[in-house]
C-alpha cells in the first residue's frame, strides 16, 4: 500500500508517524515544502489546553461537546505521545520535554466577558472533577503585572501543559527521514488529478506526477486553493486563513516555569506567555507571547505591526512588567485553517474513495494531533473509526450551531472585549452601551442583507460573509 500524504504540517507528520507505528508492508510519501511558510504549528506556543479554552456557552451544543471531548482526549494523550516520539527519534535528537501546569488569570484588562468565561472554566473543571486549585495570583511564579491590570482571581489547571512545537516538528522530521519506507518531497502540491471517483495522482510544482493507492489531504489553510486549481468535483466548504501572530522573546530577568494566560476574549485566545523549552542544555529563558487572530481569504506572509504592538504591550502590562527588558527573538505568523462553519473537516471524502481529509482545525491542530492522527491512520488502513466523527465529514453542509440572536449578541460582546483590549477608554457617558448597540446593529443588518434568519454567522466569520468570501 502506497500512501501519499499531502502536507507536511503537524497532522500530516503525525499521521505518517502513526502509520509507521502500525508497521506492515507499506510505503509513505510525504509532500510539502521544508520551509513551511505559514505553518500554524511553528507559530504556536504550543499550549495544550482544553478546559482553559472554554467560554461561556461553548459547550451548549452537542457538536461542541464532541469537539471538547476530542480536545480533552488529546490533552491526556500528549505526555505518552511525546515520549513515543522521543523514543522513536532515539539519540538523533534531544528528548522532548512535556511540562504540565497552566495558570488562568482573570484580570481587569478587558470587560465582564473575562469574568463569565473564567466562571465557565471553573464550572467545567468542577463538573469533570479535573485536578485544579484556586490560588492567590500573587503566588504565580514570575507573574508581576502592572498594578492596574493585576488579576483578581486565578486557577491552576494541573494537567494542561505545553511543548515547544519547533522541537516536536524537528523530532518528527528526524523520525521520518530515518524511516526506509518513507519518502519526503520538498515541494508543494499544485494540483490533484481525479476521475471516476478516484484520485489518480498529485502534481508537484516542477510538473512531476506522484501516484499512490490512497491520499491524505492535509495542506492546512491552502486546501481550498488546491481544490480550486484541481477542479475536482468535490463540494467542500471553503477553508480560510486564520492569521495568527505570536512573538518569541528572550527574558533572563523573568523566566517562566509555567504557562500563564487569560480566558479566551475578543475572538482570540486572550493573552498568554509560555516557556519555550530549548532543550536540556539551554537556559529556560525563552517565552512565546500570543496570540492575535483575524480571518483572511488569502495568505498573509507578515505579521501586522498592530498585532505585535498589542501582544508585547499586553505581555508587559498584564503578565510581567519587566518584559520591557526582554529581547525580541522572532515574530511568528501562522495560517490557521478555518472552515466556513469554524469546525474541523475530518474523514473520508464522499466523492473520491481513496481520499481522506484532515484540515479546518483552526488553532487546535497541534493540540489535537495525537487523536486526529490516529483517526486518520485508522481510516487510511481501512479500519472503522468512531461514528461521532461523521459530524465533521469534509463534504458536509456547514454546521449551524448558533441561533441568529446568539450569533449577533456573541459578535457584539467579542467586539466590545477586543476594543477594551486595544486601549478603548470610553467617555463619561453611555458610550459602552452605544458602541455595543452599534456592533449589534451591524451584525443584524448583515444577517438581514444575506437573508439569514434561522441560524447565525460565527462571529469570527462576519467579514468573510460581509465581503462575499463566504456564501450563506
Amino acid at each position: 500500500m502506497h500512501t501519499i500524504i499531502l502536507g507536511n504540517g503537524i497532522l500530516g507528520l503525525t499521521t505518517a508517524f502513526r502509520l509507521l507505528q502500525a508497521g506492515g508492508d507499506q510505503r509513505i510519501t510525504l509532500i510539502g515544502p521544508a520551509r513551511r511558510e505559514g505553518s500554524a504549528t511553528l507559530a504556536a506556543a504550543a499550549m495544550l489546553n482544553s478546559f482553559a479554552e472554554i467560554e461561556a456557552g461553548s459547550l451548549d451544543h452537542e457538536v461542541d461537546l464532541y469537539r471538547f471531548e476530542l480536545s480533552h482526549r488529546a490533552t491526556e494523550a500528549w505526555p505518552d505521545f511525546a515520549q513515543q516520539l522521543s523514543n522513536a527519534a532515539g539519540s538523533a535528537i534531544q528528548p522532548l520535554c512535556f511540562t504540565r501546569g497552566t495558570y488562568v488569570i482573570s484580570n481587569t484588562a478587558a470587560d465582564a466577558m473575562d469574568d463569565e468565561n473564567f466562571a465557565a472554566i471553573i464550572e467545567a473543571l468542577e463538573v469533570a472533577s479535573e485536578p485544579h486549585a484556586h490560588i492567590d495570583p500573587a503566588s504565580i511564579p514570575n507573574y508581576l503585572p502592572e498594578a492596574r491590570h493585576r488579576a483578581t482571581r486565578a486557577v491552576r489547571i494541573d494537567n494542561e501543559g505545553w511543548l515547544n512545537p519547533r522541537r516536536v516538528i524537528a523530532t518528527l522530521d528526524a523520525v521520518l527521514h530515518a524511516a526506509p519506507n518513507v519518502t519526503l518531497i520538498d515541494q508543494p502540491v499544485t494540483r490533484l488529478h481525479g476521475a471516476h471517483g478516484i484520485i489518480r495522482g498529485a502534481e508537484l510544482a516542477d510538473g512531476t506526477m506522484v501516484e499512490g493507492d490512497q491520499y491524505l489531504l492535509a495542506t492546512g489553510a491552502t486546501v481550498s486553493e488546491l481544490l480550486r486549481t484541481s477542479a475536482l468535483d468535490m463540494p467542500m466548504q471553503p477553508v480560510f486563513y486564520g492569521i495568527g501572530t505570536s512573538v518569541e522573546i528572550k527574558s533572563p530577568d523573568a523566566p517562566h516555569t509555567h504557562c500563564i494566560r487569560t480566558p479566551n476574549r475578543g475572538l482570540a485566545c486572550g493573552v498568554y506567555t509560555v516557556p519555550y523549552d530549548q532543550g536540556p542544555d539551554h537556559p529556560n529563558d525563552h517565552l512565546v507571547v500570543g496570540a492575535s487572530n483575524f480571518i483572511a481569504p488569502t495568505p498573509q506572509p507578515y505579521g501586522r505591526l498592530g498585532s505585535v504592538e498589542a501582544l508585547t504591550r499586553a505581555a508587559m502590562e498584564q503578565i510581567n512588567r519587566h518584559f520591557y527588558r526582554a529581547g525580541l527573538v522572532r515574530v511568528n505568523v501562522g495560517w490557521r485553517p478555518t472552515s466556513q462553519d469554524t469546525y474541523p473537516l475530518l474523514g473520508r471524502s464522499a466523492s473520491y474513495a481513496n481520499l481522506v481529509v484532515a484540515t479546518g482545525t483552526k488553532r487546535d491542530g497541534f493540540h489535537l494531533a495525537p487523536v486526529i492522527s490516529q483517526l486518520m491512520a485508522d481510516l487510511l488502513r481501512g479500519r472503522e473509526v468512531e461514528t461521532e466523527l461523521a459530524v465533521f465529514a469534509p463534504e458536509r453542509a456547514p454546521l449551524r450551531t448558533l441561533t441568529r440572536e446568539q450569533a449577533i449578541e456573541k459578535a457584539a460582546r467579542h467586539q466590545m472585549s477586543a476594543a477594551y483590549q486595544h486601549g478603548f477608554v470610553p467617555a463619561k457617558s453611555r458610550m459602552p452601551e452605544q458602541l455595543h448597540a452599534m456592533y449589534r446593529d451591524a451584525a443584524e443588518q448583515l444577517h438581514d442583507t444575506l437573508g439569514i434568519t434561522e441560524w447565525g454567522i460565527p462571529p469570527e466569520m462576519l467579514d468573510m460573509y460581509r465581503y462575499g468570501h463566504a456564501k450563506p
